[in-house]
C-alpha cells in the first residue's frame, strides 16, 4: 500500500555510520569456518528457522487488543475499546489482505531476523489510522533530515524509492546500539552459525557421496593417463551417492582401497551438532524442548521453562511492539493503549490456575466474573462484586489497626 510520495525538498543523511553498516549490513559475513553467512542461508538452517517459528507464532498468536482508561468515581478503570475504529483493525484485520496474526507474524519475522520491523501506517482523509501494511526491512533505509527529523526511504517494487515520514511508519527496534537501527542476531553471531551450517553441509555431503569415508587407492603399478581418467569417471558415476551406497567396487591394475577416516558417530559428529543446536537456541533464548529437543526435558522442568520463555523471552519482544504502537498511534495520549493479552501463556496448568483464582477471590482483589473472563467464560449475574471476608475490614483484622 505504498504511496508514491514525492521526496520532500530537504537534504537527507543516512542514519547509520559506515562502521555499523559494514558490520551489521544485510550483506554476507564470512565466518571463521569459511561459510558465508547471510539472512537467507541462516533461514535455511533448521534450528534457526525453528527459533523463528517459535518466536513469531508465540507473539502473533496472542490477542492484540485496544484498551481504554477511564475514571469512574475517582477510580481508573481499564476496559476493551470495542467501539473504537482501531479495535478491529488491530485485533482482526489490519488491511484488506491479511489477518492480524499474519501481519504481526511478518512484523516479528523481519524484527528478529533483520533487527527492525516496519509497517506502513495508513491514514484516511481525517488523519485517522485505518490500517497497517508490513514492509520488508531489507528495502528500508532510515535517514535523518538536516533539521534532525527522522524519515524513511523504501525501495518499492512498483514505485521505486518512496519517502515516508515518521508518522507513516511503525518502526519496532530490536537489539540496537543507537536505539533506531537494529542489529540482526544472525550477523552478530556469524561465527557460531557458520560453524553449524558447515557441519550441516558436511553431513549432507557425506551422505551424498554414499556415506563412505574417504580413503586412498594404492597400486604397485603406474597408472596411465587414460586409466586414471577412466577410474575417476567410474568412481564418480558408479560409487558415489545414496543409490550406490554399499555397492562393491570393481578395481583394475592391482588397485587397492584403504579407508583413512572413521565413522561420524565415532568422531562425535552428532554430539557436536547437538551442541550447535543448543548454542543457536541460546541466541534467541528458546528452551530446547520448544524446538523438539527433548533429551534433557521432563514434564516438570518443561512447564517451568515454558513460563520462563513467556516471561523472559516473549515479554521483551511484546513490550517493544506495544510501546512502538502506542507512540505511533497515540503520541503520548494515555486514554487509549495497545496491549497483547499474555494471560493464556502465564496462567499455568488447570489445577494451578483454579487454586490461584480461588485465593484471589477469597482475598477480595478479584471478582468471580473476572476469573470467568480469564477462562473465556461468559459472566453470570451477581458475580461482579468482590468477596470480602467477614473478619477483614478496611481498617485491618476485626476492625482493629
Amino acid at each position: 500500500m505504498i504511496r508514491n510520495n514525492l521526496f520532500k525538498k530537504r537534504e537527507l543523511y543516512p542514519l547509520s555510520s559506515p562502521e555499523l553498516a559494514s558490520i551489521f549490513s544485510n550483506l554476507f559475513i564470512t565466518s571463521k569456518s569459511g561459510i558465508k553467512v547471510t539472512q537467507e542461508t541462516a533461514m535455511r538452517h533448521t534450528t534457526v528457522f525453528a527459533c523463528y517459528i517459535v518466536l513469531c507464532e508465540g507473539v502473533a498468536g496472542l490477542p492484540l487488543t485496544l484498551m481504554r482508561r477511564k475514571t469512574i468515581n475517582g477510580k481508573v478503570i481499564k476496559e476493551k475499546a470495542v467501539t473504537h475504529n482501531l479495535y478491529n483493525t488491530l485485533h482482526l484485520k489490519p488491511n484488506n489482505e491479511m489477518t492480524s496474526f499474519t501481519w504481526v507474524y511478518a512484523l516479528m519475522l523481519n524484527l528478529i531476523s533483520r533487527g527492525n520491523g516496519f509497517s506502513q501506517i495508513i491514514r484516511n482523509n481525517r488523519d485517522q489510522v485505518i490500517g497497517f501494511y508490513p514492509l520488508l526491512s531489507d528495502n528500508m533505509r532510515i535517514v535523518r533530515s538536516e533539521s534532525g527529523e527522522l524519515g524513511f526511504i523504501y525501495a518499492s517494487s512498483n514505485n521505486g524509492e518512496v519517502f515516508l515520514d515518521k508518522r507513516e511508519v511503525l518502526n519496532v527496534v530490536g537489539h540496537s546500539l543507537n536505539g533506531i537501527t537494529g542489529i540482526t542476531p544472525i550477523q552478530a553471531n556469524a561465527n557460531s552459525l557458520g560453524l553449524s551450517i558447515a557441519m550441516e553441509e558436511f553431513g549432507s555431503s557425506f551422505f551424498k557421496n554414499g556415506a563412505n569415508g574417504t580413503g586412498v587407492f594404492t597400486t604397485p603399478q603406474e597408472l596411465s593417463d587414460p586409466a586414471f581418467k577412466r577410474l575417476k569417471e567410474d568412481l564418480g558415476k558408479n560409487y558415489t551417492g545414496l543409490m550406490n551406497a554399499g555397492k562393491p567396487m570393481l578395481l583394475e591394475s592391482g588397485l587397492d582401497f584403504k579407508r583413512i577416516t572413521i565413522p561420524n558417530n565415532d568422531s562425535q559428529f552428532l554430539e557436536s551438532r547437538k551442541y550447535q543446536r543448543s548454542e543457536i537456541a541460546s541466541i534467541f533464548r528458546i528452551p530446547l524442548h520448544m524446538i523438539n529437543d527433548l533429551e534433557k526435558s521432563s514434564f516438570n522442568n518443561m512447564e517451568q521453562q515454558s513460563q520462563d520463555f513467556a516471561t523472559y523471552t516473549l515479554q521483551p519482544w511484546i513490550t517493544r511492539i506495544e510501546q512502538a504502537l502506542n507512540i505511533a498511534l497515540f503520541d503520548g495520549d494515555t486514554e487509549y493503549f495497545v496491549k497483547f493479552n499474555m494471560g493464556a501463556l502465564l496462567r499455568g496448568d488447570t489445577a494451578t490456575r483454579y487454586e490461584a483464582y480461588g485465593k484471589a477471590i477469597r482475598d477480595g482483589w478479584m471478582t468471580r466474573n473476572e476469573a470467568r473472563e480469564m477462562e473465556d467464560k461468559n459472566p453470570i449475574d451477581g458475580l461482579d462484586d468482590p468477596i470480602i471476608p467477614l473478619n477483614m475490614t478496611s481498617g485491618g483484622i476485626n476492625g482493629t489497626k
